[in-house]
């Protein structure tokens, strides 16, 4: 009976739990590439050799700040890549924001109406977010003409009874507004899953803030990151509101990171701190708490196999051990008789010379 046989039963339970925590991480690795925000980092570096962070401040309800504080921050960061030595191509900008608030409004057309939590946007929003477009085209904060909405293919249908509805127009607290563009939904599980009954119309914050009020709710950019924390350490450290929090969104599905989760378990869905995240926050929350479980499940898994395999290489390196131990005494042993017998041979030719 050879080695295999005999442990057939442990070494199949070991192949399975290998195949199982095998599964695990590769489900760790298919949730952390659900979410297409996630990769503005890489997506702005592109082939450059600058390394990127894409980072995620979000405000409490009582402590929203406005767009002077959005542009102070700016000046803020751009003095910091001037300190280290950092510029961007001719034609090109080293570094890209985006901001957002939500706030109530009543949209309506002459053939129908809804009360909607719009989202007011600034900077380059659908760098960050971009969702597939059905018709039409995106807004900026840098266009000129602020009366453009981006609404969802549900709210379309609701205001519209149709889809392909660019060009078409909206009336938003009396003032007609132009549909640029129809968006698809988020269709994966966490986007689903994180999305608000009555959201859908994305315009610009400066014409929510006149309609509602609304406060800067989260501030987003991509940074460059040519030493470790560079980026986060700015955002920490100079972002103008005292009570914000800081999320390193490029870094989200790292190991680290994901133990932190693990560590925080319980604790991280009680706030006290007011912020109300917006909706692609939710959903990468929800899939970092996937993650924590694959890894959980994952190393657990692992563990027997690990403990095996090293147990069996221990016993392994034992036995291959001792006979390389007898192997390398019979091989010294051998050249030992051979040096004897080559210096009696020679000792015997010596005396044969002097007869």
């Amino acid at each position: 009976m050879n080695w295999l046989e005999k442990h057939r039963t442990p070494v199949l339970l070991n192949l399975i739990l290998v195949l199982l925590a095998a599964a695990c991480f590769a489900g760790y690795g298919i949730i952390a590439g659900t979410l297409h925000h996630i990769d503005s980092a890489k997506n702005w570096a592109g082939e450059g050799e600058l390394f990127y962070s894409y980072i995620s401040c979000f405000m409490p309800v009582n402590e929203k700040i406005d767009e002077n504080a959005v542009y102070s921050f700016k000046d803020t960061v751009d003095g910091k890549m001037v300190e280290a030595s950092l510029e961007a191509k001719e034609g090109a900008s080293l570094w890209n924001f985006a901001y957002s608030g939500t706030g109530m409004i009543n949209v309506s057309t002459n053939r129908g109406s809804a009360s909607v939590n719009a989202t007011g946007i600034g900077g380059d929003f659908f760098f960050f977010h971009r969702p597939y477009l059905r018709d039409g085209s995106y807004i900026s904060g840098s266009d000129l003409m602020k009366d453009r909405v981006v609404i969802d293919k549900d709210l379309a249908w609701t205001l519209f009874g149709a889809t392909e509805v660019a060009g078409m127009e909206v009336l938003i607290g009396g003032g007609r507004y132009i549909v640029a563009g129809v968006i698809e939904p988020e269709t994966d599980f966490a986007s689903k899953a994180a999305k608000t009954a009555n959201g859908g119309l994305y315009m610009s914050y400066e014409k929510l803030e006149e309609l509602t009020g609304a406060g800067i709710e989260c501030y987003e950019a991509v940074i460059p990151n040519p030493v470790k924390n560079f980026a986060i350490n700015i955002a920490k450290e100079s972002f103008p509101a005292q009570n914000h929090e800081v999320v390193e969104v490029s870094e989200r599905y790292s190991i680290k990171n994901i133990a932190k989760v693990i560590a925080s378990f319980g604790k991280r869905s009680m706030r006290s701190d007011g912020i109300v995240f917006p909706e692609w926050e939710n959903a990468a929350r929800l899939t970092e708490d996937y993650c924590a479980a694959f890894l959980i499940f994952g190393a657990a898994f692992a563990i027997v196999p690990v403990g095996f395999g090293a147990v069996l290489a221990y016993k392994n390196a034992r036995i291959y051990a001792k006979k390389l131990g007898i192997f390398a005494k019979q091989k010294a042993e051998k050249l030992y008789d051979t040096y004897n017998n080559k210096l009696y041979e020679r000792e015997q030719k010596l005396k044969n010379g002097e007869k």
